[in-house]
């Protein structure tokens, strides 16, 4: 059985967290010697920003999708006004997380074409 398969979505994120964690100890410890592999470096971290513009809009569909279940809900007198605000405001900040990342992963894709000359022998 892979272990990742049984793994909730906030240990998943961890771990990408501690992986990404991991990659910059890498590169500031001098590990990253050459164009070659900055280039593919870059080209791996742009998949990984456009990972990130797929997933945003999908954690947005499943708080919305509880708030119309009733499975999200604010305590408190005007729970439900509250909760559409909360909800409203969470997916106006993960819109704007996921410009973001677009522009994130554009400006990786920027950044590996200015460095091909360099990467290739």
């Amino acid at each position: 059985m892979n272990p990742s398969a049984a793994a909730s979505p906030s240990l998943l994120a961890a771990d990408a967290g501690a992986i990404v964690r991991r990659l910059s100890r890498c590169v500031g410890d001098g590990e990253l010697d050459s164009p070659a592999e900055m280039y593919r470096v870059l080209g791996a971290l742009r998949l990984l920003a456009d990972d990130l513009t797929q997933l945003l809009p999908a954690l947005q569909g499943r708080l919305e999708d509880g708030l119309l279940a009733g499975r999200v809900v604010c305590p408190g007198a005007d729970a439900v006004a509250a909760t559409w605000a909360t909800v409203g405001e969470v997916g106006r900040a993960l819109a704007h997380a996921r410009t973001v990342a677009l522009l994130m992963t554009k400006e990786l894709e920027n950044s590996q074409v200015a460095l091909r000359d360099l990467a290739t022998p």
